[in-house]
This record gives C-alpha cells, sequence and structure tokens, in this order.
C-alpha cells in the first residue's frame, strides 16, 4: 500500500513540476523568440538601409546584383521608377501571387503617408508596415522612395515574420532537449522525495504492525493461562484446596491481561496524541514521600535499602498532573527493583534546578549498555529476556517515556557513578 501511495505522490509532484518546467520553459521560449525576431527585424533593417546607400550612389544597377541582394535579404525586393517596374521586378515574370502582394504593400505604404507621386526632395523617405497574405501569413515591409537623377526609386522589401534564422532551429532542439532532460531528472528527484517523504510513515506503518503482533503474543499468554486455569477448577473430581489454586491463578493472569490492557490504551492515547492530563498544584516533596512510603515495604521485604533524599530549602511550586507524575516514578521505582540484584540499594531523589525540578530513581545494579539505552524505551523491549520476570511485559519505560511527554517532561538514562542506571525526569517548575 505504501509504495502504490509513493507512487502516486512522487508522480503527483512530478507532474507539477512538470507543470512549472514547461510553463518556465515557454516563457524562456517566448523570450528567445521575440530576441530572434528583434534580431531578424534589425538585420533587415539594416540591409535595407545599406542597399538604399548602394542604389542611392550606383551608376549602374543590374538583375544579377537585385537577385544577390535578395537572397542575401530572404524575402522580396522590388524596384520601381515612377510606377514603372525597372531591372529585378516580380511584375515582369507574371508571378501573380507575388504581384498581388507587393500591390498590397504598395497600399500598405500609401496609408502610411508615403505618397509616390509626391515631388522627390533631396533625402530618402520611408516607411515600416506589416501585411497578411490570404492564407494568413505575415510579412514586415519597408518602402523607401530614393532621389536620383531629378527623378525617384522607390524600393520596397518584404520579409516573412516568421524568418528568424538558421538558428532557432537549434535553439529549439536545445530548449526540447533540456526540457526532456529536466523531466527525467524532476521524475528521479519526485520519486526519492516522495520517498523520503513517506519515510516516517513507513517507520509508523512498520512499527504499528510490530507492535499489534507483539501485542497479540502477550495478550495470547495470559488467556491462555486463564482459559486452561477455568477448565480445570470445572473438574469436580480435583481437591477444593487444588480447584482454589487456579481460581487463583486465573484472578492473577486476569490481573496481570487488566495491566497489560492499560497500558497499550495508554500507549494508544499518546501516538494519537489524545493522553489525558490534568494539571494542578502539587507538592513534589510530599508527592514523593508518598511513592517512597508505597514501595519502601516491598524493598525491605525484597532486601533492598530504597532511600529518599529531599531538599531542605523550600521548593518552587509545580503544576502539574500528580496522578500520572505517581504513576511515572511508581514504574521507574519497580522497574529498579525488579532489575538489581537483591541487597542492591536504590535511591529516590529531588532537587531543584534552574527553572525545574529534577527528580532520580538511581539503582546500583548491573547497569545498561550504551547500545541499549534508547532500546530500553521501545514497547515490549526486554533486555535480557531470560532474567525476565513473567509479570513484566516490556512496556514500563515506554509507558513512563509516554507519561513524561503528557507531563512536559524529560526522560533520560545514564549510568550511575560505580555502575547502574539512574533514570532522571525533569519537570518545568
Amino acid at each position: 500500500m505504501l509504495r502504490a501511495l509513493r507512487r502516486r505522490l512522487a508522480l503527483l509532484l512530478a507532474l507539477l513540476s512538470a507543470l512549472v518546467l514547461t510553463l518556465v520553459a515557454a516563457a524562456g521560449l517566448w523570450l528567445a523568440w521575440q530576441q530572434q525576431t528583434q534580431a531578424s527585424d534589425l538585420v533587415f533593417r539594416s540591409r535595407f538601409a545599406a542597399l538604399c546607400d548602394q542604389l542611392a550612389v550606383a551608376d549602374l544597377v543590374t538583375d544579377g546584383w537585385l537577385a544577390a541582394r535578395q537572397l542575401e535579404l530572404g524575402g522580396v525586393l522590388d524596384l520601381t521608377d515612377g510606377g514603372r517596374p525597372v531591372h529585378f521586378s516580380v511584375r515582369q515574370r507574371q508571378d501573380a501571387d507575388l504581384a498581388a502582394l507587393l500591390d498590397q504593400a504598395e497600399g500598405a505604404a500609401l496609408a502610411a503617408g508615403l505618397d509616390p507621386d509626391a515631388p522627390a526632395g533631396e533625402e530618402p523617405r520611408q516607411v515600416d508596415y506589416t501585411v497578411t497574405e490570404p492564407g494568413g501569413a505575415r510579412w514586415r515591409g519597408i518602402t523607401a522612395v530614393l532621389p536620383r537623377g531629378g527623378g525617384a526609386l522607390r524600393l520596397t522589401a518584404l520579409q516573412p515574420l516568421a524568418l528568424v534564422g538558421p538558428g532557432w532551429q537549434l535553439t529549439l532542439l536545445a530548449y526540447g532537449g533540456l526540457w526532456l532532460a529536466g523531466l527525467a531528472g524532476l521524475a528521479a528527484v519526485s520519486w526519492l522525495g516522495a520517498g523520503r517523504m513517506l519515510a516516517p510513515t513507513r517507520r509508523a506503518w512498520q512499527r504499528q504492525n510490530e507492535f499489534v503482533a507483539a501485542a497479540g503474543h502477550e495478550l495470547r499468554s495470559p488467556l491462555a493461562v486463564i482459559k486452561a486455569s477455568l477448565a480445570a477448577a470445572e473438574d469436580p473430581a480435583l481437591p477444593e484446596a487444588q480447584r482454589r489454586g487456579f481460581l487463583h491463578t486465573a484472578q492473577r493472569e486476569a490481573d496481570r491481561l487488566a495491566r497489560l490492557t492499560g497500558d497499550l490504551q495508554l500507549l494508544a492515547a499518546g501516538d494519537a496524541g489524545a493522553l489525558t492530563v490534568r494539571p494542578g498544584p502539587v507538592a513534589a516533596d510530599t508527592l514523593c514521600i508518598e511513592v517512597y512510603e508505597q514501595f519502601y515495604l516491598l524493598a525491605r521485604a525484597q532486601g533492598r535499602r530504597l532511600t529518599l533524599q529531599l531538599p531542605e530549602a523550600p521548593l518552587p511550586p509545580l503544576v502539574t498532573d500528580g496522578g500520572r507524575l505517581t504513576q511515572l516514578l511508581t514504574i521507574l521505582l519497580q522497574n529498579a527493583l525488579d532489575h538489581t540484584p537483591p541487597g542492591t540499594p536504590v535511591e529516590l531523589t529531588l532537587q531543584p534546578a534552574p527553572g525545574r525540578l529534577r527528580l532520580r530513581v538511581i539503582d546500583h545494579g548491573p547497569g545498561i549498555p550504551d547500545d541499549r539505552k534508547e532500546q530500553v524505551f521501545d514497547r515490549f523491549f526486554r533486555a535480557d529476556a531470560s532474567r525476565t520476570r513473567k509479570e513484566n511485559f516490556g512496556l514500563g519505560l515506554s509507558v513512563a517515556r509516554e507519561l513524561a511527554r503528557g507531563l512536559g517532561a524529560a526522560l533520560t538514562l545514564a549510568d550511575t557513578p560505580g555502575g547502574g542506571a539512574t533514570f532522571t525526569v525533569d519537570l518545568p517548575a
């Protein structure tokens, strides 16, 4: 499913990027076309001006010379004297289409203010215009009246507006090649970008699948014990004491299952951002004393020494959820008692720090290797499955970190000097 989503996302990114690239390429191509057109128009005007200068001083104008100039111009030349075609004229060749085009050009020049019947002055007169053939092709045109020998010559030059020079095909090929290369690059970048964008989703999906699989595995064990114990307790042939023992086992596993369900619900609420926290004024030292008294007898029964260290100075006010904080400290203390050898001391400390209160649960057990310090907060993680108690699902520390997040606190793990593990909770004061 994620792969299909990645394909759709990559396609969407590629299409959007291709649209932008196409617009940019089209804008660049239009600017190049304008530059080519302007350059072609400048060349056309320059050649026409040079031709006018040459006609003004030439003693003899031949058809061959005019034919060469027309080839350079890339259009049509027409020369008349007193309205009569002379020399290289399409009218003399009876080319009806070009003759009609020249008639149209003559009308455009007259409309632009160039009267060929006006007396010739000392300076040439010329006008620029555009004409359109019946087929729709547009031509740029220049007509000039040139004084010569007491009379006047009229020179007309026409060039197709679509003529932008031989380099235009190369420009189109270059833009097309760059556009295709850009599309290929954008497709690759979109595929990689979609994969990078979906990486958190993929990790979350994988984590969820692992979580569901592990939860199902953990749920099967107590359910199997409950089912077997209840089936055995229904056997009337068993002594009453043995039947009560089976019922006690079923009750114990039901309580264990309830704890697991509660932990799973808390983690699910944390993942959904719906963990309930009810902040209020909390006396941190009193809360620590209550938690200490709750675990003191248990630690003593296990042959461990549990100590509590509180500051002598008054503590800054603390606004937090006292029930959630108690739950967090309970998990950390239970974890310390579960994973340290008998006779090992465990400490609960409370210290003020700038802008916060710092709670520590310190044990002096075997400690946790550096490469596993983050793994211990993973769900269903057991550092040593062979030494883990049956009641431990491997959810305690992950629940503790979720509780810390809900309280706006930071839960960190460090080594205890001399050996052991120290869990620190930094609460905003």
